[in-house]
């Protein structure tokens, strides 16, 4: 996952080109409610051919090439595009989206000399396709002489094929027909090239907490040079604050590890509200041991421990599918890992239990991490499916919505 790096171009072209309307108050519920005709889906592309999809859009149009993203505009027949930027490579999800709202926010006080009030109106995760996405929908308000500006802002960021695609539209109104347009776009963008190695296999889990969407976590596995398997476990994260903004999560997990599962080496970068908060490394002292780094840190050594074998996620599922193998009405296997949020200068126990078939492609269990405990469903692989922990008094929820590829 790269660093995270915002689209100044993208920002501005958008504030230009789409300032709220200033409005009575009669017309504003009418305002907001507006939605487009859209047309049939069609074929659209750039012209140099790097890019092509299925949109229900009149064009596309405005294909400018940058360093870091190329941006496009989508014509669905509002007085204002929806714009788009298509990142060369990843980007950090959520803090992309806080950072270019609150950038856009900026601009606006700056333009009108005056606070602006604002107020989440969605805040979702899902997937489109095989993308999982994120998705913002602001309202907000400032003083302007003689009467109040009101507008409306809603964006989304996806991940598709090794790359990011951030959409925004600035009108009041169209919630609905931006939704269904950037998801299609998002959903049947096909690139001329595939810059990473594709992995050979993909699941994407959507995370919840009281019903309500707020993050994705992406699990994908590829071999290494060694031939053994990479795992990259990227979890994106929105919350509201109590000042109507929001806060954003970005962690990325690398591990390196064993077929069977037993951990080489762990990569953990955890970003909140776009900065960096750590880059923990742990690695393999050749069996004399493990030693933890702080990359946030100027790489200072956070502590050396010793624990002859460590499990990784790939390692959770061969356990449990041994379980499943061995005894499927119910068992228990113990192990140690490393869970930095947890204690991130040492290993901890981890003791998986099954307790038994659900039907004949599900069973049911639980993970138990240090005094951490989760009820999960697992597949007859020992993939999970689902998981359900208690987090602050409330609960969240991990629900697996695609999978490509097998693992065995």
């Amino acid at each position: 996952m790269a660093r995270y790096r915002a689209v100044a171009l993208l920002v501005s072209a958008v504030f230009l080109g789409c300032a709220a309307q200033q409005h009575g108050e009669g017309w504003l519920n009418e305002l907001r409610a507006r939605e487009v005709a859209l047309p049939e889906a069609r074929l659209m592309g750039a012209d140099n051919g790097s890019f092509a999809a299925s949109v229900p859009a009149l064009r596309v149009s405005g294909v400018v090439e940058g360093e870091d993203a190329d941006l496009v505009s989508l014509d669905i027949g509002t007085d204002t595009p929806i714009e788009c930027a298509i990142y060369h490579d990843e980007v950090e999800s959520a803090s992309t989206l806080q950072t270019m709202a609150e950038q856009i926010f900026t601009d606006l006080g700056e333009r009108y000399q005056s606070p602006v009030q604002r107020d989440v109106t969605k805040l979702e995760a899902g997937v489109a396709g095989a993308s999982p996405y994120l998705e913002l929908h602001w309202r907000y308000q400032t003083a302007r002489q003689p009467g109040t500006v009101h507008g409306e802002l809603k964006q989304l960021i996806a991940s598709r094929e090794g790359r990011s695609v951030y959409c925004v539209h600035h009108e009041n109104g169209y919630a609905q027909s931006f939704h269904e347009v950037v998801g299609s776009f998002v959903e049947t963008l096909r690139f001329s090239e595939y810059l990473d190695l594709r992995p050979y296999y993909t699941q994407i889990e959507i995370l919840s907490m009281g019903g309500q969407p707020f993050g994705y976590s992406v699990v994908s596995l590829t071999e290494d040079d060694d031939g053994e398997p990479r795992l990259v476990r990227y979890t994106a994260g929105l919350g509201r604050a109590e000042d109507g903004s929001v806060r954003a999560r970005d962690l990325t997990e690398v591990e390196h590890s064993t077929t069977g599962g037993l951990l080489r080496d762990k990569l953990v970068t955890d970003y909140r509200d776009g900065e960096i908060v750590r880059a923990l490394w742990l690695e393999d002292l050749d069996g004399a041991g493990w030693r933890v780094t702080d990359g946030a840190a100027e790489d200072k050594v956070l502590s050396v421990f010793e624990q002859p074998q460590l499990s990784s996620w790939l390692g959770d599922v061969a356990y449990f599918r041994a379980l499943i193998g061995q005894s499927p009405d119910g068992g228990v296997v113990e192990s140690y890992a490393w869970a930095p949020e947890i204690t991130p200068d040492a290993s901890v126990q981890r003791t998986l239990r099954l307790i038994g078939p659900i039907d004949a492609d599900r069973y049911s269990g639980t993970v138990a991490v240090g005094e951490r405990q989760s009820a999960v469903v697992v597949d007859a692989k020992g993939a999970p499916i689902s998981a359900r922990s208690a987090m602050g008094g409330t609960e969240v929820v991990s629900e697996r919505v695609f999978v490509e590829g097998a693992l065995y």
